[in-house]
C-alpha cells in the first residue's frame, strides 16, 4: 500500500502512499486493562468491569463513517439534522436500522475539533505542548478556511501542487478520526468529554501523496486513561493488495494524468517562444567575460561595445555598451565573470541584392584601470567579431593600446591619463568606412594583455523552416561578410587573388 520513509520511527508515522487511497484500511482493537486483583477471580470475564467497555475491534476505510450510539440516537430526531450530510445519516440509520459502535469514526464531512492526546505515555508529549494548551483558550467549531479570512480560494491549475489565494497556503489535506466511547453503560450517551476519546488521526496529503498515521501502527499496545478505567489498544495495517483491474485502471489512470500535464506544458511552452517576424535573423547572444591577465597595473575594469553594422538592430531595453565592475588582480589574473544577453536581428531582405555585401556584429573592448590615487590608464583595445554560427566559443583576446612619446609615458606613469581613441570603433572597423582598405600605418601601438572571452549564440529564423530557404548564394554572401572583419581572412582572400592573377597571367602568355 505505501512504502515508510526511512528514519527513527515515532509517534507519528509517515507513509509515501504508491496506491489510490481509498484502498487503505485501519483495524483498531481496544480492550479494557484487567485489574490488580485478577489472580483472586477465578474466571477471565470476572476481571473486567461489565459497566465500561471491554473489548471491540473494527476495520475502518478511508473516510468510511462510522456511527457512535450518541450520533444514531442524535440524528433519529429530524429537527437535529441540520445539515446534508446529517440527512444522510438519518437515511442511513433508518434504513439500515443502525444501533452504532463503541469505536466510531470521524471523516472530513463531521465538525470535529480534537481536544485530547491519543497516548497518555511518558515521552509522547513535549513540555512546550503541554504549555501551549493553556497558554490560549481552546478554539471551537471553527469556520472553514474561505469564510475564516474572507479570501477567495483560487482553483489549481495542473501546474500547482498546492492552491495559493495571495499570502495564505491552503493544502489539499485530508484527516479522518478514530474515536472511542469508553463511557459507563449508567451515564447518558455524550453527557461527558469522555464520551468521545480520540485514539488516532489520519491525514493524508493529496498532493504530496503522503499518509499520516498519529499515533503510528504498533506491535506494542498504547495505554489510554478515561472515566477512571484504562484500556489498551492497537493500531494495525489492513489494507488488501491491489487486484490486477485496479492495477489497470490505477495505469490507466496515471497515464491519462500524464498526458495531459504534457499538453498543459507543451501549451504553456508554445506561449512562451516569441517567434521573429518574417525575414528576419535572430540572435540571441549570451556574452561572458571570464577574466584579463597580463596587465602591468592593479583595479582593472573593462568597457565593451557591441557595434553594428548596417541591416542590423536590437530590441528594446537591449543595451549595446555596459562596463564591469573594477577588479583587484590576484596572480597576475583579474577574475571578472561578467555575463550580459543581447538579442539582435538581421533583416535578410538585404540578401536579395546581389551588390550588397552585409558585414557581421563585432565586440569592442576596451581595458582600463583606476587606482586609489586616482590615475587612470587605458590598458588595451580588442575587437572580435560574432561567431557566424550557433554554438558556444571561447576566445583569447590579445589587447593593443596607443602611444605617444616620451611625454606621454611619463605621465602614464606619474599621473595617469594616457593617449586613447577618441572612438571606440577604430579599434574594429571605424564607422562610416566603405573604402576596401582600412589604413592605420599612422597609429603607433604597443602590445597590452589577455582578455579570456566566452560566447554563446542561438539563431532563430522562419526562413530556416522545411517550407522556405535562403538560398545557398546568399548564405555564403552572409557568411562573407564576416571575413573582413579579421587580418588573418583578410590574408588568406590576398592570397587567393594573387593565385588567380598569377593564373590569368599565365594563360595569356
Amino acid at each position: 500500500m505505501f512504502v515508510r520513509n526511512p528514519g527513527r520511527l515515532k509517534i507519528a508515522g509517515n507513509y509515501r502512499v504508491n496506491q489510490p487511497i481509498e484502498n487503505f484500511k485501519l483495524r483498531v482493537k481496544i480492550v479494557q486493562q484487567t485489574s490488580l486483583l485478577a489472580e483472586l477471580f477465578d474466571s477471565e470475564c470476572e476481571t473486567r468491569d461489565s459497566n465500561f467497555l471491554e473489548t471491540e475491534e473494527r476495520t475502518f476505510g478511508w473516510q468510511e463513517k462510522v456511527l457512535s450510539p450518541f450520533e444514531v440516537n442524535l440524528y433519529k430526531e429530524e429537527r437535529n439534522c441540520i445539515k446534508d450530510i446529517h440527512k444522510k445519516y438519518r437515511e442511513r440509520i433508518i434504513k439500515d436500522e443502525i444501533e452504532g459502535s463503541r469505536l466510531f469514526s470521524c471523516t472530513e464531512d463531521d465538525s470535529y475539533y480534537r481536544n485530547t492526546t491519543p497516548t497518555t505515555k511518558e515521552g509522547y508529549k513535549s513540555y512546550l505542548s503541554s504549555k501551549n494548551e493553556t497558554a490560549l483558550p481552546a478554539i471551537r467549531n471553527r469556520k472553514p478556511f474561505a469564510e475564516r479570512y474572507n479570501k477567495t480560494i483560487v482553483e489549481a491549475t495542473p501546474s500547482m501542487n498546492t492552491i495559493r489565494t495571495n499570502h495564505y497556503l491552503y493544502r489539499d489535506k485530508k484527516t479522518m478520526y478514530i474515536v472511542a466511547d469508553l463511557t459507563s453503560k449508567d451515564e447518558a450517551l455524550g453527557a461527558s468529554e469522555d464520551s468521545q476519546t480520540l485514539l488516532c488521526t489520519i491525514t493524508f496529503d493529496r498532493a504530496g501523496k503522503l499518509l499520516t498515521v498519529d499515533p503510528d501502527f504498533n506491535n506494542e499496545c498504547y495505554t489510554i486513561d478515561a472515566t477512571g478505567m484504562s484500556y489498551d489498544f492497537w493500531i494495525e495495517h489492513a489494507s488488501e493488495g491491489q487486484t490486477e483491474h485496479e492495477k489497470q485502471m490505477q495505469r490507466e489512470l496515471l497515464r491519462h494524468e500524464l498526458h495531459e500535464k504534457l499538453l498543459y506544458k507543451e501549451a504553456e511552452m508554445f506561449s512562451e517562444i516569441n517567434l521573429p517576424p518574417p525575414h528576419v535573423l535572430r540572435v540571441y547572444l549570451t556574452l561572458d567575460i571570464t577574466k584579463a591577465r597580463g596587465f602591468p597595473y592593479d583595479a582593472l575594469f573593462l568597457t565593451y561595445l557591441i557595434d553594428l553594422p548596417k541591416y542590423w538592430s536590437t530590441s528594446e531595453g537591449d543595451k549595446l555598451s555596459g562596463r564591469t565592475q573594477r577588479c583587484r588582480m590576484m596572480n597576475g589574473t583579474a577574475n571578472f565573470s561578467f555575463v550580459t544577453e543581447l538579442t539582435l536581428d538581421f533583416d535578410l531582405n538585404c540578401l536579395d541584392d546581389e551588390n550588397v555585401r552585409p558585414a557581421w556584429p563585432q565586440v569592442l573592448i576596451a581595458a582600463a584601470s583606476l587606482d586609489k590615487w586616482t590615475r587612470y590608464r587605458i590598458e588595451g583595445y580588442a575587437a572580435q567579431p560574432l561567431p557566424s554560427a550557433p554554438g558556444r566559443y571561447s576566445y583569447d583576446l590579445k589587447t593593443w593600446r596607443p602611444v605617444a612619446g616620451f611625454v606621454n609615458t611619463l605621465r602614464r606613469f606619474f599621473t595617469g591619463g594616457t593617449a586613447e581613441l577618441e572612438d571606440l570603433t577604430y579599434c574594429g572597423i571605424p564607422q562610416g568606412e566603405n573604402g576596401p582598405i582600412v589604413n592605420k600605418s599612422q597609429l603607433k601601438v604597443v602590445p597590452g594583455g589577455f582578455i579570456d572571452v566566452e560566447m554563446n549564440v542561438v539563431q532563430q529564423s522562419r526562413d530556416f523552416s522545411k517550407n522556405r530557404r535562403i538560398s545557398r548564394d546568399a548564405l555564403d554572401r552572409l557568411s562573407a561578410g564576416t571575413l573582413i572583419n579579421t587580418v588573418d581572412n583578410v590574408l588568406e582572400q590576398f592570397k587567393a587573388a594573387r593565385e588567380r592573377m598569377i593564373r590569368a597571367r599565365a594563360m595569356c602568355s
